[in-house]
């Protein structure tokens, strides 16, 4: 251990951590058992005990029965393993002789399995320590980011930091103070003086240890004065794109908009995003948060900074790491910036994670809310993957589309998605990590719910609707058995049925196509759920397929497209399907194939969707101007949604069909 100085004062590490409540629901229940939801709060949750052996407690607030989970630590003991509400429970352990510290982990578990709270408990050893590689360290004037290994048996929550600087009158230049274990990182803010300036960088810890004993290192960090370097050097963003993974250790800066702050509920937390005039993006992650505004042009520094990947929804992503409020050399608001205008067939990988303006766009299926899901199934452990994000398809005035994401946390996720068309600005990204399957090249996130400047009413759309099937049937609508029902737009007797059925049923009905419920994320209530709006049917196979029939497409000279919505029961259902379509019946020619999932079901955790899923075909432009056109929807392979083989009973649903034209 190094001398010490004479300070007046050591820092003191006051660390207790804030009570914080944290509802997870881990097992299944009712819709009515939503509304009684357990609580439990505890008074520490990491606490941090010295090495002498003794006894701590914590308090324990619940307004309901709990136990204590398993606990594989055979120097600490619990005095109870259960209780009811507010309670104290305590914790005895034993001497800890070793070298190093040790963590024991438990759970404090609510009877009805939904509220739940896990406790590390850190014993130090015999001998605590904090020992810094350096004791001194000079860097230049320029902002910059350092590392110094560090040496501890102390965990890095429980070590208080404190900066001394030599003169009062300096400016707190020493800034993004942290640990990761192993070392400690901070940053320089640039000095414009013309003379040296010196702080020190002081760690410490004082817990529950004998009279007077303090365990302390230092670093005393000096920086060059304004003359010992020159400015940094502004690169492209495609330069630093193109950097190695690592430290950045050259003297360079890049110029562009702040067009993501961190803060959005849709995309990673405290990730920013700058974006040059090339419509380029670069990802960085932040030690504080950064006075800067959306839109705001700066002068990013990343000397000293380093880039490092993150994965969002399984594409991996390059991400700059070690930026602070130092790094922004200059900054200024920018009124006339705004994202790149494009269509979707604009899109290319250049354009990830920059923010851009999907202009003529519409939602290609515009019923229900951003996410459809039962508000249920989120609570769930078992539905996290399935309840991850919703993709919703829209599609543009060229006919080209993609899917808008939209992550369960977002606040208007219930709220109906606009009818008529628009212009979207998002976030572009690549999701291939989904409980939907495949989601196409690109999709988009917008950022907030004012960057979908979608007209809400459809007569403001550039699109028709030809035929649709979306509606919510009730007992006496139709006699069971009925060959066909309506559409709710088209002609009436426009048919769509499923190949070799008995008809239509208002129950279930082996053989024949019933109705079941659908979920509508906009719908009220708890349920949002749709009653009697989905057809389902059993008895699939190869060939095996959805017929829709008698409707004509004569004066229609503009783009058609086709429109559906659909999952499977389970995991038995059929998986695999194409689009076909027909002038005569006899002669199928394919638009595309598509990947149903299953429905999602208390303990289902694979191959599950939380609602069905929407897909949107440019249809050929064979079809305008005929008199009668047929589509099918054909199963062309025996594979089920969890991938082996569909069963004898298996079931499949379709929850909307429907065909436009441009206007």
């Amino acid at each position: 251990m190094k001398d010490k100085m004479n300070f007046q004062t050591l820092p003191r590490m006051h660390w207790y951590l804030g009570i914080f409540l944290g509802i997870l629901f881990l097992t299944s229940c009712s819709k009515s058992d939503l509304n009684t939801a357990s609580t439990l709060e505890v008074s520490e949750l990491k606490p941090v005990i010295d090495a002498s052996e003794g006894t701590v407690s914590i308090d324990i607030l619940s307004n309901t029965s709990w136990k204590v989970g398993k606990l594989e630590a055979g120097w600490l003991t619990v005095d109870q393993m259960e209780g009811s509400g507010d309670d104290k429970l305590s914790l005895t352990y034993a001497e800890n002789t070793g070298i190093e510290s040790r963590t024991a982990e438990f759970f404090i578990v609510a009877e009805d399995g939904r509220s739940y709270q896990k406790i590390e408990l850190t014993q130090l050893s015999a001998n605590p320590f904090i020992s810094l590689e350096l004791e001194k360290m000079e860097v230049v004037s320029r902002p910059r980011s350092h590392k110094v290994d560090l040496s501890s048996n102390i965990p890095s929550s429980a070590i208080g930091v404190e900066i001394l600087y030599e003169k009062e009158v300096d400016d707190a230049w020493i800034v993004g103070v942290s640990m990761d274990g192993d070392s400690l990182r901070f940053q320089t803010t640039v000095n414009t003086l013309a003379e040296k300036r010196t702080a020190h960088i002081i760690l410490s810890y004082e817990g529950a240890l004998e009279e007077e004993t303090d365990i302390w290192d230092k670093i005393i960090i000096t920086q060059m004065d304004a003359r010992n370097d020159s400015p940094p050097q502004d690169k492209d963003f495609a330069y630093v794109r193109e950097l190695p993974l690592g430290d950045i250790e050259e003297n360079i800066a890049i110029r562009g908009n702040i067009v993501s702050t961190g803060t959005s509920d849709n995309f990673k937390k405290n990730t920013y995003i700058i974006q040059d005039g090339n419509n380029t993006a670069v990802a960085f992650e932040t030690l504080e948060t950064l006075p800067v505004n959306t839109y705001d042009k700066v002068q990013l520094l990343l000397d000293g900074a380093k880039i490092e990947t993150f994965q969002e929804a399984g594409e991996s992503y390059r991400l700059i790491t070690g930026i602070s409020a130092a790094n922004i050399l200059e900054k200024q608001g920018d009124p006339g910036f705004s994202p790149a205008s494009l269509s979707i067939q604009e899109l290319r990988d250049d354009h990830l994670l920059s923010l851009v303006t999907l202009k003529d766009v519409e939602f290609a299926i515009p019923h229900g809310g951003y996410s459809n899901f039962h508000e249920y199934y989120p609570t769930q452990s078992y539905a996290e993957y399935a309840t991850r994000h919703y993709p919703a398809p829209i599609r543009d005035i060229l006919g080209d589309n993609l899917y808008l994401i939209t992550n369960r946390a977002v606040g208007y996720r219930r709220k109906s998605v606009p009818k008529g068309s628009g212009k979207i600005t998002g976030l572009v990204v690549k999701i291939k990590d989904s409980a939907y399957g495949e989601l196409g090249e690109y999709s988009i996130r917008p950022l907030n719910e004012s960057d979908i400047a979608v007209n809400p009413n459809a007569g403001n759309g550039f699109s028709k609707t030809l035929v649709e099937w979306e509606q919510q049937w009730s007992a006496g609508d139709f006699n069971d058995g009925a060959g066909n029902l309506p559409p709710t737009i088209g002609p009436a007797d426009a048919i769509l049925k499923k190949d070799k059925s008995d008809g239509f049923y208002f129950n279930t009905k082996v053989g024949g196509i019933y109705l079941i419920d659908k979920y509508r994320g906009d719908k009220a209530g708890s349920g949002t759920s749709v009653s009697k709006s989905t057809y389902n049917v059993n008895s699939w196979g190869v060939g095996r397929y959805w017929l829709f029939d008698n409707v004509s497409t004569l004066g229609i000279n503009t783009s058609l497209s086709l429109q559906i919505e659909g999952n499977s029961s389970l995991n038995s259902g059929p998986r695999d399907f194409a689009v076909e379509y027909s002038l005569d019946g006899d002669n199928w020619s394919r638009v595309g194939t598509y990947q149903l999932s299953g429905q999602i079901s208390a303990g289902e955790s694979e191959y599950v969707i939380a609602s069905g899923k929407m897909f949107t075909f440019k249809l050929p432009d064979v079809l305008l101007n005929q008199a009668n056109i047929k589509i099918r929807l054909i199963n062309i392979s025996a594979t089920s949604v969890n991938g082996t083989q569909t069963t004898a009973s298996a079931t499949s649903r379709l929850s909307h069909f429907s065909i436009k034209y441009n206007k």
